[in-house]
This record gives C-alpha cells, sequence and structure tokens, in this order.
C-alpha cells in the first residue's frame, strides 16, 4: 500500500495543530502541567492512564503554554494516532514521513515539541522516538492508555530517556475546580450542605473530565458505561488477543462489582463458569485482571505481610479507578456510599504513594502505606464512624503496634476527632477534608 504523500500527511495534521488553528481551550490541571515540565528536561514524557482522563488535553494544553511563553506555534507538532487517514501504515516509518513532512513544510528551526498520541497503535514506535533523542532533533510527548509503556517498550531502548506522569480522572479538588469552586480549606468551612452535594456528585459519577462538565445525570451514567465498555473492548479484549469480548466484560463486571472489597480468583471463577454453565481456567480470570490494572481501569491492592506464602495466598482488594465506573458497574449509589468512600481514598492514596496495602492480623486495617522500607501511615474507612469506632480504633492500635506508628487515621463521612491511647494518637477526618489536603 502507497504511503501518503507528505502534502497530504499535512492535510491530515493540519486541523489538530494550533499552527492549523487549534485553540486547545480546556480548564487547566496546574500539578500535570508542571509535572510534565520538569520530566521533560529527560528529553520526552509518556503520559498514560486509563481513556479519556484527559491526556490529551494535557499534551495540548502543555503546547499552548509552551506558545504563550514564546515558542512559535509552528514549533509544536500534535499527532493523532488514532485519526483512520494514518491506520493502514502505523508504523516507524509513517512516524518518520509524518516528522519530515513537518519538518519540510512547517517547521525546520530548533528544538520542536511534538506530541504522538495514543503512541501504542504504532508497533516499534519507541525505535522511531529513540533515534529523535538521540539526534536531538526534537522533544518527545507519548500519549498511551495502558501501562504497559512502562514495562514493555519504556524498560528496553528507552531506558532512563523517557519518564512517566500517570494521568488520572480528576482528584477531588480538580473536580471542584471544574465545577467552578475553590477547593482551598478555608473556603470550604462552613459551607457542609454544600460541600456535602459536591461530595456527593463526586462519589457518585466520579472525575472523568467528559462526565463532571456534563450537567444531565441520565448522560453522565450512559458516558460512564460507554467509556467502561471501549476500555474493556479496545485496550484489553482487542490488545491482549482475548478471544470472547463478551466473556472478558461479564468478568470486569463481576470484579468491579466488588469493589471496595476482597477478590479471590478462584471464587471470581466458580461464579463466572455458574455464568456461562461451563468450565473457566483460573489463568483466563487472573490474565484479565491484569489486563484491567494495565488499562487503568482498576487497581488491587495486596496484604502487607513479611511471610510470601501470606502475600500470595491472600486474596486482594479491588478498586476501580474512578468512583463513576464503580456505581455505574456495581450496585446503586444509594447503596453503596461507605464503599464509594473506601474507594476514593484507595485513588488518591494510589496516585500519591507507589506502595499501598491493607493489613490483617487480629483487626485489620483498610490501608498501610509504606515509604522505603518504613510503613508510614494506617488509615480506616468508615462512614458512620459512631457505630464501628470500637473494630476501626482496636485494628489501627494493633497496626500501630506492629509498624511503630505514633498515630492512625479514620476517615469519615463528616466527623472529626482526636483521641489519645497511652502515646498513641487516633483522628478522624472527614472524607472531603482528606481527599483535598495534601498533608494528611
Amino acid at each position: 500500500m502507497t504511503m501518503l504523500s507528505r502534502e497530504e500527511i499535512v492535510e491530515v495534521l493540519a486541523p489538530y495543530n494550533m499552527w492549523g488553528g487549534r485553540k486547545w481551550k480546556a480548564v487547566p490541571r496546574g500539578g500535570y502541567l508542571s509535572e510534565i515540565e520538569r520530566k521533560l528536561s529527560s528529553g520526552a514524557v509518556a503520559l498514560i492512564g486509563t481513556r479519556r482522563a484527559g491526556k490529551t488535553t494535557l499534551a495540548g494544553l502543555f503546547l499552548r503554554k509552551a506558545v504563550e511563553e514564546g515558542s512559535p506555534s509552528e514549533a509544536t507538532l500534535y499527532v493523532n494516532l488514532e485519526d483512520p487517514r494514518f491506520s493502514p501504515y502505523l508504523s516507524p516509518e509513517l512516524l518518520e514521513e509524518i516528522f519530515s513532512a513537518y519538518r519540510t513544510y512547517i517547521y525546520d528551526g530548533e528544538d520542536p515539541l511534538v506530541v504522538l498520541d495514543e503512541v501504542q497503535n504504532v508497533p516499534g514506535w519507541e525505535k522511531w522516538v529513540r533515534k529523535v533523542l538521540d539526534l536531538g532533533e526534537a522533544r518527545v510527548i507519548v500519549t498511551g492508555s495502558t501501562s504497559s509503556l512502562l514495562r514493555s517498550e519504556l524498560s528496553t531502548l528507552l531506558t532512563g530517556r523517557i519518564l512517566a506522569v500517570e494521568v488520572y480522572p480528576l482528584s477531588f479538588p480538580e473536580f471542584l475546580i471544574f465545577r467552578g469552586f475553590s477547593p482551598d480549606l478555608k473556603s470550604l468551612l462552613g459551607r457542609k450542605r454544600k460541600v456535602e452535594a459536591l461530595l456527593r456528585e463526586y462519589l457518585e459519577f466520579g472525575g472523568f473530565p467528559q462526565v463532571v462538565l456534563t450537567e444531565d445525570e441520565a448522560l453522565k451514567l450512559e458516558l460512564l458505561r460507554e467509556l467502561f465498555e471501549g476500555v474493556v473492548l479496545r485496550d484489553i479484549t482487542y490488545r491482549h488477543g482475548f478471544r470472547d469480548a463478551r466473556v472478558v466484560k461479564i468478568v470486569a463486571e463481576l470484579a468491579l462489582s466488588r469493589f471496595s472489597a476482597l477478590v479471590s480468583v478462584s471464587r471470581l471463577r466458580n461464579e463466572l463458569a455458574g455464568v456461562l454453565g461451563r468450565k473457566i481456567s483460573p489463568n483466563f480470570v487472573d490474565s484479565v485482571l491484569d489486563a484491567m490494572e494495565e488499562a487503568y481501569l482498576s487497581f488491587r491492592v495486596p496484604i502487607l505481610s513479611p511471610k510470601v506464602k501470606d502475600a500470595m495466598r491472600y486474596p486482594k482488594k479491588m478498586y476501580a479507578v474512578d468512583t463513576g465506573v464503580a456505581n455505574v458497574v456495581g450496585i446503586r449509589f444509594t447503596e453503596n456510599i461507605g464503599r464509594l468512600a473506601e474507594n476514593a481514598v484507595a485513588r488518591h492514596l494510589r496516585q500519591r504513594f507507589r506502595e499501598v496495602y491493607y493489613y490483617r492480623g487480629r483487626g485489620e486495617v483498610d490501608f498501610v502505606v509504606k515509604e522505603g522500607l518504613k510503613v508510614t501511615r494506617a488509615v480506616q474507612v468508615t462512614w458512620d464512624v459512631e457505630g464501628s469506632w470500637e473494630r476501626e480504633v482496636e485494628g489501627l492500635l494493633e497496626a500501630m503496634d506492629v509498624f511503630g506508628l505514633k498515630e492512625g487515621l479514620i476517615i469519615t463521612g463528616w466527623k472529626s476527632c482526636e483521641e489519645k491511647f497511652g502515646e498513641k494518637t487516633v483522628k478522624c477526618v472527614p472524607l472531603w477534608k482528606f481527599l483535598i489536603s495534601l498533608e494528611i
């Protein structure tokens, strides 16, 4: 098949680029833009995360920022690798032709900034990026909807040359900004009714930008369902070569309906076999769960135990990357607020810390955070702490003894408290306050 001519390539590129008239208007997410700028000094950055979390918009806003700070718009190039006109030619050779067409017709100056959107669609893309970096021809931002960009491509040819930025659906502070409110703690104090309404909206519909900016609740749910099905079909079934998309979708639905709970592969396999009326391999179920994590649809939290056998034997806790997805796949919101609160805390911790676990001894603790070799936080989540105070405190105190912690945290619906137990302190913090705090 004959490759597109360079003139045809420029025609495809133009509507996507500022030099072709694109404006990139969106609510900025300043924390991500700063992280991209800091990491781009290595030469290249990979924005990875689930579909529609905002990777494309962030990349475009970064291009706009570069132009606002003095770069000519022609010094930026955005390439949509899901444009159907490129689909028949996806290869490193296509990337070279695109770059050559851009350099020939648009910009032949120094230090262009190139965005390759959904780069996982191009087999061998990393070879072209490595060549560009080695020759100093451009700075590069790639986006992808799978963490395998880190595990495979980036860990071989591009080791140390490209740094990852994980992009999640909106955090609660970002959600507040998108809804026109300040995430500043002082501005929210004393406005319980409004904060409660916003928090419940966030827990029910989550933080995907398109969903947040949609007013109609029925349409929000439709968008979430379509997003879930799109990830299952494109980023899980097709990418991993599973033959039966319907069965993969059932596994994903069964798993996510158990969000904020332990998920056993064997139990999930048995339930799936009951639904389908035939035997199912546990390896298949485990592969689908792994693929869900790779596509940033969900993540699992393991037990923290010094015994390797314990860590392998005990099931992991399942969480959705976004509470809106958890809610649309699982039971309705009103029956689930405690589990949704736990899922929101899990997402918050996972985004901030590399190692998050749950603890089980005589009692249980929902989350323990490990930084380096040391456990630094023990966190319980309960919507109504009045009815479970003794159980929550008992588990916390045990974990604090085991890990040498002076303070434990209980995330509640609305209650604030602090109580001493000898030299140890247990604090209650309302969920909304926990989600907007950087210190807690």
